[in-house]
Protein backbone atom coordinates (compact mmCIF):
# COMPACT_ATOMS: atom_id res chain seq x y z
CA UNK A 1 0.00 0.00 0.00
CA UNK A 2 2.83 2.41 0.97
CA UNK A 3 4.87 1.15 -1.94
CA UNK A 4 2.00 1.88 -4.47
CA UNK A 5 0.97 5.50 -2.88
CA UNK A 6 4.85 6.60 -2.95
CA UNK A 7 4.96 5.23 -6.65
CA UNK A 8 1.65 7.97 -7.58
CA UNK A 9 3.35 10.88 -5.89
CA UNK A 10 6.90 9.93 -8.09
CA UNK A 11 4.23 9.81 -11.58
CA UNK A 12 2.50 13.07 -10.29
CA UNK A 13 5.63 14.98 -9.75
CA UNK A 14 7.11 13.85 -12.80
CA UNK A 15 4.04 14.48 -15.14
CA UNK A 16 3.76 18.41 -13.50
CA UNK A 17 7.56 18.89 -13.87
CA UNK A 18 7.19 17.69 -17.76
CA UNK A 19 4.02 20.08 -18.55
CA UNK A 20 6.34 22.80 -16.25
CA UNK A 21 8.99 22.06 -19.19
CA UNK A 22 6.80 21.85 -22.09
CA UNK A 23 7.77 24.09 -24.55
CA UNK A 24 5.60 27.04 -25.62
CA UNK A 25 6.61 29.33 -28.68
CA UNK A 26 7.64 32.14 -27.52
CA UNK A 27 6.56 35.64 -29.42
CA UNK A 28 8.00 39.14 -29.06
CA UNK A 29 9.21 42.29 -29.92
CA UNK A 30 12.23 44.52 -29.10
CA UNK A 31 11.92 48.16 -28.33
CA UNK A 32 14.61 51.10 -28.84
CA UNK A 33 14.18 54.71 -27.84
CA UNK A 34 16.07 55.90 -31.18
CA UNK A 35 16.60 55.45 -34.57
CA UNK A 36 19.30 52.41 -34.76
CA UNK A 37 18.08 49.34 -36.68
CA UNK A 38 16.47 46.70 -34.92
CA UNK A 39 16.93 43.90 -37.45
CA UNK A 40 19.05 41.03 -36.78
CA UNK A 41 19.35 41.10 -33.62
CA UNK A 42 20.39 37.76 -31.85
CA UNK A 43 17.92 35.95 -29.46
CA UNK A 44 19.52 32.93 -27.90
CA UNK A 45 17.70 30.86 -25.59
CA UNK A 46 20.79 29.50 -23.36
CA UNK A 47 19.44 26.65 -21.16
CA UNK A 48 18.06 24.79 -25.00
CA UNK A 49 21.18 26.23 -26.96
CA UNK A 50 18.66 27.46 -29.58
CA UNK A 51 18.69 30.79 -31.41
CA UNK A 52 17.40 32.98 -33.56
CA UNK A 53 17.17 37.09 -35.02
CA UNK A 54 14.68 39.36 -34.98
CA UNK A 55 13.56 40.93 -38.48
CA UNK A 56 13.34 44.24 -39.82
CA UNK A 57 10.65 44.99 -37.48
CA UNK A 58 12.46 43.87 -34.68
CA UNK A 59 9.88 40.67 -34.62
CA UNK A 60 11.12 37.22 -33.46
CA UNK A 61 9.97 33.82 -32.29
CA UNK A 62 11.45 31.32 -30.14
CA UNK A 63 10.79 28.14 -28.38
CA UNK A 64 11.07 28.52 -24.22
CA UNK A 65 9.81 26.66 -21.01
CA UNK A 66 9.79 28.31 -17.56
CA UNK A 67 12.93 29.49 -16.53
CA UNK A 68 14.75 29.18 -19.49
CA UNK A 69 17.08 31.98 -19.93
CA UNK A 70 16.89 34.06 -23.06
CA UNK A 71 19.90 36.38 -23.98
CA UNK A 72 19.43 39.61 -26.61
CA UNK A 73 22.39 40.34 -28.25
CA UNK A 74 23.59 42.84 -30.85
CA UNK A 75 26.84 45.24 -30.71
CA UNK A 76 24.63 48.56 -30.41
CA UNK A 77 22.75 47.58 -27.91
CA UNK A 78 23.75 46.61 -24.54
CA UNK A 79 23.17 42.60 -23.45
CA UNK A 80 19.72 41.98 -22.06
CA UNK A 81 18.66 38.60 -19.95
CA UNK A 82 15.46 37.41 -19.55
CA UNK A 83 14.24 34.48 -17.48
CA UNK A 84 10.70 32.76 -18.68
CA UNK A 85 8.04 33.33 -16.26
CA UNK A 86 5.06 31.06 -16.30
CA UNK A 87 3.35 34.40 -16.72
CA UNK A 88 5.47 35.18 -19.97
CA UNK A 89 4.48 32.49 -21.12
CA UNK A 90 0.96 33.00 -20.98
CA UNK A 91 1.10 35.90 -22.41
CA UNK A 92 0.46 36.27 -26.29
CA UNK A 93 3.08 39.09 -27.13
CA UNK A 94 6.51 40.57 -25.10
CA UNK A 95 7.96 44.00 -25.53
CA UNK A 96 11.67 43.83 -24.64
CA UNK A 97 13.08 47.22 -24.05
CA UNK A 98 16.80 47.38 -24.88
CA UNK A 99 19.27 49.97 -23.94
CA UNK A 100 21.54 51.34 -26.53
CA UNK A 101 25.36 51.00 -26.23
CA UNK A 102 27.83 53.62 -25.91
CA UNK A 103 31.40 52.81 -25.80
CA UNK A 104 32.83 55.82 -24.24
CA UNK A 105 36.50 56.23 -24.70
CA UNK A 106 38.38 58.49 -23.04
CA UNK A 107 39.30 61.73 -24.65
CA UNK A 108 42.43 61.91 -27.19
CA UNK A 109 43.67 65.13 -28.29
CA UNK A 110 45.10 64.47 -32.02
CA UNK A 111 47.94 67.00 -33.41
CA UNK A 112 51.34 67.08 -34.64
CA UNK A 113 53.37 68.38 -32.17
CA UNK A 114 53.70 68.05 -28.10
CA UNK A 115 53.00 71.52 -26.99
CA UNK A 116 50.99 72.29 -24.50
CA UNK A 117 50.70 76.04 -24.59
CA UNK A 118 52.69 77.15 -22.18
CA UNK A 119 55.76 78.73 -23.23
CA UNK A 120 58.09 78.72 -20.35
CA UNK A 121 56.55 74.82 -19.51
CA UNK A 122 57.57 73.94 -23.33
CA UNK A 123 60.74 75.01 -23.13
CA UNK A 124 61.78 73.64 -19.86
CA UNK A 125 60.31 70.36 -21.17
CA UNK A 126 62.08 70.37 -24.84
CA UNK A 127 64.25 68.44 -25.15
CA UNK A 128 66.06 69.94 -28.25
CA UNK A 129 69.84 70.51 -27.64
CA UNK A 130 70.48 74.44 -28.19
CA UNK A 131 71.94 74.83 -31.15
CA UNK A 132 75.24 77.50 -31.51
CA UNK A 133 77.23 79.50 -33.64
CA UNK A 134 79.41 76.62 -33.27
CA UNK A 135 77.17 73.89 -34.56
CA UNK A 136 76.38 75.90 -37.80
CA UNK A 137 80.52 76.73 -38.50
CA UNK A 138 80.26 80.36 -38.06
CA UNK A 139 82.17 83.08 -35.77
CA UNK A 140 80.67 83.72 -32.81
CA UNK A 141 81.35 85.81 -29.17
CA UNK A 142 81.64 83.93 -26.27
CA UNK A 143 82.59 86.52 -24.14
CA UNK A 144 80.47 88.66 -21.52
CA UNK A 145 79.07 91.55 -23.17
CA UNK A 146 79.96 95.03 -21.88
CA UNK A 147 77.92 98.46 -21.94
CA UNK A 148 79.03 100.46 -25.03
CA UNK A 149 80.77 103.33 -24.74
CA UNK A 150 79.53 106.29 -26.87
CA UNK A 151 81.98 109.06 -28.06
CA UNK A 152 80.54 112.63 -28.60
CA UNK A 153 81.26 112.10 -32.21
CA UNK A 154 78.90 109.57 -32.15
CA UNK A 155 75.91 111.13 -29.32
CA UNK A 156 75.82 114.08 -32.16
CA UNK A 157 76.07 111.61 -35.39
CA UNK A 158 73.19 109.99 -33.92
CA UNK A 159 70.78 113.15 -33.30
CA UNK A 160 71.67 114.67 -36.70
CA UNK A 161 70.59 111.29 -38.24
CA UNK A 162 67.81 110.13 -36.58
CA UNK A 163 66.22 113.42 -35.50
CA UNK A 164 65.98 112.41 -31.67
CA UNK A 165 68.39 113.63 -28.86
CA UNK A 166 69.88 110.81 -27.47
CA UNK A 167 69.26 111.75 -23.61
CA UNK A 168 70.56 108.60 -21.49
CA UNK A 169 74.37 108.72 -23.57
CA UNK A 170 74.71 112.49 -22.95
CA UNK A 171 73.76 112.17 -19.40
CA UNK A 172 76.08 109.06 -19.09
CA UNK A 173 78.94 111.47 -21.28
CA UNK A 174 78.26 114.91 -18.85
CA UNK A 175 78.05 112.95 -15.48
CA UNK A 176 81.28 111.07 -15.97
CA UNK A 177 79.71 107.57 -16.24
CA UNK A 178 81.59 106.77 -19.73
CA UNK A 179 85.10 108.00 -17.86
CA UNK A 180 84.60 106.26 -15.24
CA UNK A 181 83.61 102.57 -16.78
CA UNK A 182 86.46 103.30 -19.06
CA UNK A 183 88.97 104.00 -16.38
CA UNK A 184 87.59 100.80 -14.60
CA UNK A 185 87.64 98.87 -17.61
CA UNK A 186 91.28 99.62 -18.54
CA UNK A 187 92.08 99.00 -14.20
CA UNK A 188 90.53 95.05 -14.69
CA UNK A 189 92.68 94.86 -17.65
CA UNK A 190 95.73 95.91 -15.78
CA UNK A 191 94.76 93.60 -12.56
CA UNK A 192 94.14 90.93 -14.53
CA UNK A 193 97.55 91.25 -16.30
CA UNK A 194 99.41 91.89 -13.28
CA UNK A 195 98.13 88.74 -11.74
CA UNK A 196 98.52 86.74 -14.87
CA UNK A 197 103.00 87.79 -14.18
CA UNK A 198 102.63 87.07 -10.66
CA UNK A 199 100.99 83.55 -11.85
CA UNK A 200 103.09 82.75 -14.37
CA UNK A 201 106.58 83.82 -12.84
CA UNK A 202 105.90 82.32 -9.19
CA UNK A 203 105.84 83.65 -5.25
CA UNK A 204 108.64 81.82 -4.67
CA UNK A 205 110.48 83.82 -7.85
CA UNK A 206 110.26 87.09 -6.31
CA UNK A 207 110.99 86.13 -2.69
CA UNK A 208 114.06 84.57 -3.51
CA UNK A 209 115.36 86.93 -6.34
CA UNK A 210 114.37 90.19 -4.56
CA UNK A 211 113.52 89.08 -0.78
CA UNK A 212 109.77 89.80 -0.86
CA UNK A 213 107.20 89.01 1.59
CA UNK A 214 104.17 87.74 0.26
CA UNK A 215 101.99 90.57 0.62
CA UNK A 216 104.53 92.76 -0.90
CA UNK A 217 104.47 90.92 -4.50
CA UNK A 218 101.35 93.04 -5.63
CA UNK A 219 102.68 96.56 -5.42
CA UNK A 220 106.01 95.43 -6.60
CA UNK A 221 104.75 93.81 -9.71
CA UNK A 222 102.12 96.50 -10.54
CA UNK A 223 105.10 99.29 -10.35
CA UNK A 224 107.15 97.43 -12.77
CA UNK A 225 104.05 96.96 -14.78
CA UNK A 226 103.34 101.15 -14.52
CA UNK A 227 106.80 102.13 -15.01
CA UNK A 228 108.22 99.66 -17.69
CA UNK A 229 106.67 98.00 -20.97
CA UNK A 230 105.90 94.85 -19.01
CA UNK A 231 101.95 94.76 -21.13
CA UNK A 232 103.26 94.22 -24.61
CA UNK A 233 106.57 92.69 -23.48
CA UNK A 234 104.78 89.76 -21.38
CA UNK A 235 102.37 89.55 -23.95
CA UNK A 236 105.47 88.96 -27.29
CA UNK A 237 106.27 86.17 -24.50
CA UNK A 238 109.78 88.22 -24.64
CA UNK A 239 110.61 86.93 -20.39
CA UNK A 240 113.98 87.62 -20.29
CA UNK A 241 112.79 91.15 -20.88
CA UNK A 242 110.44 90.80 -18.37
CA UNK A 243 112.59 89.73 -15.62
CA UNK A 244 115.12 92.62 -16.52
CA UNK A 245 112.55 95.09 -16.11
CA UNK A 246 111.94 93.41 -12.62
CA UNK A 247 115.49 93.88 -12.01
CA UNK A 248 115.46 97.70 -13.24
CA UNK A 249 112.36 98.10 -10.58
CA UNK A 250 114.00 97.21 -7.70
CA UNK A 251 116.91 98.65 -8.82
CA UNK A 252 115.37 101.81 -8.79
CA UNK A 253 113.17 101.05 -5.87
CA UNK A 254 116.70 100.39 -3.22
CA UNK A 255 118.40 103.79 -5.18
CA UNK A 256 114.86 105.87 -4.20
CA UNK A 257 115.70 104.88 0.01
Amino acid sequence: MRTTFLVLILFSFIKLNAQNKRSFLLKGNVLVSDSLSISSIHVINKSRGSATITNEFGYFELFSSTNDTIIFSSVQYKLKILVVSQEILETKKIIVPLETFVNELSEVIVKPHNLSGDLFNDIANSTTKPINFYNLGIPGFTGKRKEKIISPTSIIATAILSGNIPVDPIYKYISGYYKNLKKKRSLEIDFNLISNLIKFYGFEYFKTSFGLREEEIYDFVSGTYDNYPVKETFINNEHNKVINFFEENYKRILGSK
